[in-house]
């Protein structure tokens, strides 16, 4: 992450200061994620922080890869999962981290960044065992009702 602190405490502040910047840089959809007011606001539950990867899928029309990540609810803070889909996908990297102690195979969401790039955005994501970044052209990000 380039502005949001990991440790030795979660802090997007510096991010924030710097999104205001940047923001009109951002592609549409993007903007309108990193800058919805929950987003980095660790009580909301809209904030990301602590979502879990529930699936990650691709389609390759052979033109452009699109990309879908589903992020499921902590029971304990989420009412909702959020699905994030990316199109024009030019550049993506799975890190898988040392196995957490419980849940999921790579952690929850410490926090993301989405950031201006030449090809459109760069979406980092820290989890507690791994991170994603997705470099794309732009990204959708719904909240939706968990499916039963």
């Amino acid at each position: 992450m380039k502005y949001v602190r990991l440790e030795p405490l979660i802090d997007p502040e510096d991010y924030l200061d710097k999104l205001g910047a940047v923001a009109d840089a951002l592609p549409p959809g993007a903007r309108e994620f990193a800058t919805d007011p929950g987003h980095y606001d660790f009580g909301s539950d809209r904030c990301v922080k602590d979502l879990t990867v529930e699936a990650l899928g691709y389609d390759d029309d052979h033109d452009r890869i699109a990309l879908e990540i589903v992020f499921g609810p902590n029971p304990w803070k989420h009412t909702e999962r959020l699905t994030v889909r990316y199109r024009g996908v030019v550049d993506l990297s799975l890190q898988v981290g040392p196995k957490p102690l419980a849940g999921r195979r790579l952690g929850s969401v410490v926090l993301d960044e989405i950031l201006p790039h030449e090809q459109g955005c760069r979406h980092e994501i820290a989890l507690h065992a791994g991170s994603i970044v997705v470099v794309a052209a732009d990204l959708t990000a719904v909240w939706s009702a968990p499916t039963p």
